[in-house]
């Protein structure tokens, strides 16, 4: 069992891509407005369930250049947005034109609230003793994940401002 390579989108449902170059953002993001959802998926973070994937639902997804982490924003059918899900990964890349991250298992989620949380810590540590990462690889992900606390979960503004910026190019 290798890293898991995680690609931006499912080629079923609608897709658009962009290059960003902006002051607060600089790289790669696509749009997926899902219609082919066989069952709507649900989390539950401690409070109450929530659904995150349906059809109606669109996602943003970024991927930062130089970066080590992929940002995916989840809006609901009505475009209101449910949160903001960042994949810590080893790395990013575009193949065959398509971003990709090799996804290092830990995530974070910032809710519309600015409640932040903090998921996989089990599966980053049990992929480091199944031998699938480095203990470097670990430290990398800690370190991603401080990184995003400040410039993100400290500052929600700039979220909010790629955010709004992303749904204005996306015209959502």
């Amino acid at each position: 069992m290798g890293m898991r390579k995680r690609f931006a989108y499912n080629s079923e449902d609608l897709y658009k891509q962009i290059t960003v170059d902006e002051p607060f953002f600089k790289g790669v993001a696509c749009i997926v407005k899902l219609q082919n959802v066989a069952k709507p998926k649900y989390i539950d973070h401690g409070k109450e369930k929530i659904c995150i994937i349906d059809n109606g639902y669109s996602l943003i997804e970024a991927y930062p250049d130089n970066g080590k982490y992929a940002l995916t924003i989840m809006f609901d059918d009505r475009g209101t947005l449910i949160e903001w899900y960042f994949d810590i990964a080893k790395s990013i890349g575009i193949e065959n034109g398509i971003p990709f991250e090799d996804d290092l298992y830990l995530d974070m989620t910032i809710m519309p609230d600015g409640e932040k949380i903090i998921l996989d810590e089990d599966e980053l540590l049990a992929a480091r003793n199944e031998g699938i990462i480095s203990q470097d690889d670990v430290d990398g992900a800690y370190n991603t994940l401080r990184e995003l606390e400040k410039k993100y979960a400290y500052r929600l503004g700039d979220l909010i401002q790629l955010t709004e910026y992303l749904k204005e190019r996306f015209c959502m």
